[in-house]
């Protein structure tokens, strides 16, 4: 699992769904949870939020200049990877952080992807889960 720590910054909700900005450092992650601050003690503006996603829903783009439906991209490099026949898992330096991202050899070569290359890791918003820390 990757792990990051941040702040909550904005709470957008509607019904019993909650869209959550946390910064991290200086990058925005958002997050939709099934909760509101009305039944959460964690969310609350200013409050600490610990940011959790599997490596497997990390999506890699290199030199992408495009626009995308993802909201959550981390300006990242790679600092190592591991090829396997079938998956590749790639270990990235995100400001302070580690973000691993597992994905097919077929996208790693098609990617050509190299030890310190830029990298941007995308995050869907529904695949990212929020936990309270202190």
């Amino acid at each position: 699992m990757n792990i990051l720590k941040g702040k909550i910054s904005e709470i957008k909700t509607e019904g019993s769904l909650s869209l959550v900005k946390i910064w991290v450092q200086n990058c925005p992650i958002t997050s939709i949870v099934i909760d509101t601050a009305e039944h959460s003690e964690y969310l609350k503006i200013d409050n600490p939020a610990t940011i959790i996603f599997k490596e497997t829903e990390v999506v890699l783009a290199k030199d992408f200049s495009g626009i995308i439906s993802l909201q959550n991209k981390l300006d990242c490099s790679v600092i190592s990877f591991e090829k396997g026949n079938l998956l590749c898992k790639i270990t990235l330096q995100f400001q302070n952080s580690k973000i691993t991202s597992v994905i097919t050899r077929n996208a790693f070569d098609q990617l050509n992807i190299q030890l310190n290359d830029p990298i941007i890791a995308m995050i869907k918003t529904n695949e990212i889960s929020l936990a309270a820390h202190d």
